[in-house]
Parts: structure tokens; C-alpha cells; sequence
């Protein structure tokens, strides 16, 4: 079980330590006490991270939803990057979910090179 008094205080630390350096930090608390990794993975968000699609040269956010393993799936080529060694077990996205998920990327382009280009 956790103790709620050291949760508490590594939540604590982590709010008054540089958001620069979070990811980091996390990583030095968990090292530390490593019972609070869940509870803290949990509770301190950390900024997401960008990628480059090889295949696209497009960017993406990386993230927990497009991850597998150590690899990230790309929203523009549908591949996991870098390439896992059992593709034929990875469950992409249904014909359905993938080309909504291309309306929804060239949609969203648009909008940002209306509004931000």
C-alpha cells in the first residue's frame, strides 16, 4: 500500500520544481520511492513530446494512446516507429476508425494553415 504522507509530499516537490524539468524529476522521484511510480504516473502530467513520421516527414504527438511498447504509431502512415518485430500482432485501426482519422488529419490541417500559417 502507499503511504499517503510520502505521495503527498513527492506531489509537493514535484509542483515546486521546474515544469522544464518534469519528465526528468519524475523519473529521480520514482528511482527513489519506487511504490508511488503508479500513483505518480498517474497524477503529474508530463508535456507531450513530438516525433517525425519517416515515411510523411510529418509531426506527430506522442503519447500513450498511439504507443506500443517502445514504438509510436503514426496517425499519418499508420506504422509504428521505430518498426516493432511482430507487426502482424499489433492491432491498428479498424478501415472505418483509420480513414476517419484521415478526414480528421486533413481537417485539422486546413484549420491550421488557415489560422496558423
Amino acid at each position: 500500500e502507499v503511504d499517503q504522507k510520502q505521495l503527498k509530499s513527492a506531489l509537493d516537490l514535484m509542483r515546486r520544481l521546474p515544469p522544464v524539468h518534469t519528465e526528468k524529476n519524475l523519473d529521480f522521484v520514482t528511482e527513489l520511492v519506487p511504490e508511488l511510480e503508479d500513483d505518480l504516473l498517474q497524477t503529474v502530467d508530463c508535456p507531450l513530446k513530438v516525433q517525425t513520421c519517416q515515411t510523411t516527414k510529418k509531426d506527430y504527438l506522442i503519447c500513450d494512446y498511439n504507443r506500443e511498447g517502445d514504438s509510436y504509431r503514426s496517425p499519418w502512415s499508420n506504422k509504428y516507429e521505430p518498426a516493432l518485430e511482430d507487426d502482424d500482432e499489433v492491432e491498428l485501426p479498424s478501415k472505418k476508425i483509420r480513414d476517419m482519422e484521415i478526414k480528421a488529419n486533413t481537417i485539422f490541417a486546413v484549420y491550421a494553415q488557415a489560422y496558423y500559417d
